[in-house]
């Protein structure tokens, strides 16, 4: 806890900044977010986390010294482990889990040294070859025999190394580093009532597949293509600037034929305008952004499908979620049979709650993080829908 008796929380986002100080009891007292722009550097970034982080403490009259961090990459990688111990007296259980934790950090700096050991999750132990358990029994304080699989998200180090010295350089100490893609499904998981859950997070840079069942983490799945590619593509397409190609596509609705102005600055509205006069095609801008959409879909559920047990999906609901995802808001899906999802929708996220997901995952002591330095497509029926 800070000096102030805050937790702090930064998302740190390819295209939007988001901070949250809660307090001990885990109220939010603070929050604000600002978007960065597409292809801003990292000094951009820490313009505007220097200028919340200022705001906060002419609030709270304090220095904001401690931050935990949430992040994502497109290089995302994921280590499964299985670890045992065999002892010659019996031992309390949080005394050799805490050896095994270290066991894993050490596993990572010797095997996976280019990676950046971020969280450490635990899928299951056998006490004593008996009993399986979901996470460390309470009940249970001494044993002779402990086995536990464990899924440790990893970042290139290169990659975290970067940005936690930069931190460090405008004197903002990084006590816990935890992936958003992964924090927010599992937050969210937990409060839907479903035994098979995925989560499709569409970032600016990669988007990434997190699938749950009966609310354990089975895999995460990541790919380098996100938001910002489909909006290269609309600007590649229709020779417009960049900068007015991200306009179109957040304005974009499919389930209209036309474009939403609704909470558009001025400005904005007067862009797209002028944009959709150029005799610009809708028709061939909505197939645009769902054939980049599709591609997404198609590349990462092949990748599940590859590295894990063959449609292992079917049956789950899915989720979207991610500032890419937002296209997609408040309008209905047609799935392609050979995923065999029972639903797919729309999760409404809120700047606080994604980092208040962040916060919930501070609390859980097991994964607090040990820091070392002829099928038709899924979207054809809305193509169809469109060439009507």
């Amino acid at each position: 806890m800070n000096k102030n008796n805050f937790l702090n929380i930064i998302d740190f986002g390819s295209s939007k900044i988001r901070f949250a100080s809660f307090d001990i009891n885990l109220k939010e007292k603070f929050s604000d977010s600002s978007k960065v722009y597409i292809n801003e550097d990292l000094q951009k970034h820490f313009e505007i986390i220097k200028k919340i982080v200022k705001k906060a403490e002419k609030k709270f009259s304090h220095h904001i010294e401690d931050i935990i961090l949430i992040l994502d990459s497109a290089e995302l990688f994921v280590i499964d482990l299985s670890l045992s111990k065999n002892l010659y007296k019996s031992s309390i259980i949080n005394e050799i889990y805490d050896s095994l934790i270290l066991e894993l950090n050490q596993i990572v700096s010797a095997h996976y040294n280019k990676y950046y050991l971020s969280q450490i999750i635990m899928d299951k132990c056998i006490v004593d070859n008996e009993k399986v358990f979901d996470e460390l029994p309470k009940d249970k304080k001494i044993f002779n025999n402990l086995k536990a699989d464990f899924k440790l998200i990893c970042f290139p180090k290169i990659f975290a190394k970067k940005i936690i010295d930069e931190f460090t350089k405008n004197n903002l100490n990084i006590t816990n580093v935890f992936c958003t893609s992964y924090i927010k499904s599992q937050f969210y998981v937990k409060k839907l009532d479903k035994d098979k859950v995925s989560f499709l997070d569409i970032g600016l840079n990669r988007s990434s597949l997190i699938f749950f069942e009966n609310k354990k983490l089975k895999f995460i799945e990541t790919i380098p293509i996100g938001g910002y590619h489909i909006t290269k593509d609309i600007s590649k397409i229709l020779k417009i600037s960049e900068s007015d190609a991200e306009k179109l596509k957040k304005s974009f609705n499919k389930a209209e034929t036309e474009f939403s102005y609704k909470n558009k600055t001025s400005e904005d509205t007067m862009v797209i305008h002028e944009i959709i006069n150029k005799n610009i095609s809708v028709d061939l801008l909505k197939k645009v952004i769902l054939y980049r959409v599709q591609e997404i879909m198609d590349l990462i559920f092949k990748k599940s499908n590859i590295n894990n047990s063959k449609n292992v999906l079917e049956g789950s609901n899915l989720f979207l979620i991610g500032e890419g995802s937002k296209l997609f808001n408040n309008n209905s899906f047609y799935l392609d049979d050979r995923f065999g999802f029972k639903s797919i929708n729309y999760y409404r996220e809120s700047d606080v709650q994604i980092c208040k997901c962040g916060l919930e995952n501070h609390k859980i002591n097991y994964e607090i993080p040990k820091i070392i330095n002829k099928k038709h497509g899924i979207f054809e029926k809305f193509f169809n829908f469109f060439d009507k």
